[in-house]
């Protein structure tokens, strides 16, 4: 492992390094099935832009950006996030996304959003998670159900997907929620 910020089971997150941008993660970014659930997927992605999404990760004080590095292999296979941070309201929204495709499915996005979840609420302080997904992304849902987010709010049609529009979900977890689920004393950890 080099640098682990967080480590799990299966995976550890660490800071993007440069052999993780000269790697496929721009690749990801480029892929129709990995982008189909984000926002802003509908261009290309080039090793060039990478680089300065990178180094304006390097520079900001809103955003947190973790590599997903399977502990195995010490594969850089996936990214996630902590974005949009208020630190005065303490709030921020959560962001996960697996690359390469032999991890898309097992214990990875889960191991990574508990271990982000852990980072946000114990180690940056904040009050409450917000997360958005498209009401078509069932597997978006299911994690979200897993650790108990509440839906919040929907924007009615505001996603196009595959053919037709899509409600957008909004959903958030309270860190005293989080906390009553996840001290030493409670039996289930999601």
């Amino acid at each position: 492992m080099y640098n682990p910020y967080a480590e799990g089971d299966v995976i550890y997150l660490r800071h993007p390094t440069s052999q993780d941008v000269e790697g496929r993660w721009h690749e990801w970014l480029s892929d129709e099935d990995t982008t189909r659930w984000l926002s802003q997927r509908q261009w290309p992605n080039s090793v060039e832009k990478q680089r300065e999404f990178y180094e304006s990760c390097r520079h900001a004080h809103d955003r947190l950006v973790l590599s997903i590095v399977d502990k195995k292999t010490d594969r850089h296979i996936g990214v996630c996030s902590l974005s949009a941070i208020n630190w005065i309201s303490r709030y921020g929204d959560i962001a996960i996304l697996i690359g390469e495709a032999e991890f898309k499915t097992g214990p990875y996005v889960l191991e990574g959003m508990s271990l982000l979840l852990r980072i946000a609420f114990d180690r940056l302080n904040l009050r409450i998670v917000k997360s958005v997904y498209a009401a078509s992304n069932e597997a978006s849902q299911k994690i979200h159900d897993v650790f108990r987010f509440e839906e919040v709010g929907r924007v009615k049609g505001l996603i196009w997907d595959r053919g037709q529009y899509v409600d957008s979900v909004i959903a958030m977890l309270h860190s005293d929620d989080w906390r009553a689920r996840n001290s030493p004393s409670s039996k289930s950890k999601p």
